[in-house]
C-alpha cells in the first residue's frame, strides 16, 4: 500500500512533477544532453525515494535512523540531523564510478518503518557505453521523468543502441532494434540496457517526428543506480 500525504499518493505527486517537467522540457529543448566526443549524459529527472528505517540511501551516506514525536533524526555527513515533512534532504557526490548526482529532495512523509523524500536528481554519467541487455531494476535508487531526443541520420538515439537509418515509405527505419525495423509517427520505442557499469536504463518513448535529417522521439526514462 502506498503511503499518502493529505490523501495525495506519492505516485500522484511524481506525476504531476513529471507534468511539470515536460513543460520544462518542451520550453528549454532536449533533455538529457549527449555529447558524442565524450560520451556524456545528463539527465534532470524527478524522482520519488524510500528509505528504510536503519538503512542508508545507496551511495549517499543519509541514513534514516529514527522518528519520535520531534521528528524525523538523519544521519547526514556524519551528523544528526532533525528534520520535519516538508524539510529539504540536498545531497552531491557520486553515486558510484562516473555517476554524478546532485538531489534536491524534499520529506513528505516518515514512519517508524521508512521515510519518503520526493524532488530532483541531476545525474551526469560520464564514460557512457550503452549496451542492449538485461536489465537489474532491484536497486533502492532509481529516477524516472520525461526526456526528448533527437537523431540525426545515420546516428544513435542518445543513451540507445538504437540507430536511425532513414525516412521510408514504410515509416522510420531504425537499426539496433529486435524484429520489425520500422514505426511512424506515434508508434512506441522500448529500450532497455546498461549505460556503463552499475547503471541500468529503460527508455519507453514514441516516435515524435521524423524525415530524412533526423528523428525525434520522447516519452519516459528510468534509471536504476545498482550495487
Amino acid at each position: 500500500m502506498e503511503a499518502t500525504l493529505a490523501g495525495l499518493s506519492f505516485r500522484k505527486m511524481l506525476m504531476l512533477v513529471c507534468s511539470v517537467s515536460t513543460i520544462a522540457l518542451l520550453s528549454v529543448g532536449c533533455l538529457p544532453q549527449f555529447t558524442e566526443s565524450s560520451n556524456r549524459l545528463v539527465y534532470n529527472l524527478p524522482t520519488e525515494l524510500t528509505v528504510a528505517a536503519g538503512s542508508e540511501l545507496p551511495g549517499t551516506g543519509i541514513r534514516y535512523e529514527r522518528m519520535d514525536d520531534k521528528g524525523a533524526y538523519l544521519l547526514i555527513k556524519g551528523q544528526q540531523a532533525l528534520k520535519r515533512k516538508g524539510d529539504s534532504v540536498s545531497w552531491s557526490g557520486y553515486l558510484a564510478p562516473g555517476v554524478a548526482a546532485d538531489l534536491r529532495l524534499r520529506i513528505v512523509w516518515f514512519t517508524d518503518k521508512a521515510i519518503y523524500l520526493v524532488g530532483t536528481a541531476k545525474m551526469a554519467i560520464e564514460g557512457a557505453q550503452p549496451q542492449a541487455v538485461p536489465i537489474v531494476t532491484s536497486s533502492a535508487v532509481k529516477f524516472a521523468g520525461p526526456v526528448a531526443y533527437s537523431a540525426n541520420r545515420g546516428a544513435v538515439i542518445p543513451g540507445t543502441t538504437v540507430v536511425y537509418l532513414d525516412k521510408t515509405a514504410d515509416g522510420a527505419k531504425l537499426g539496433g532494434v529486435e524484429g520489425y525495423a520500422f514505426r511512424q509517427m506515434g508508434d512506441s520505442l522500448i529500450w532497455e540496457g546498461t549505460l556503463r557499469e552499475r547503471v541500468y536504463c529503460r527508455l519507453e518513448a514514441r516516435v515524435i517526428q521524423y524525415d530524412e535529417k533526423g528523428i525525434r522521439v520522447g516519452g519516459l526514462v528510468t534509471l536504476w543506480v545498482g550495487p
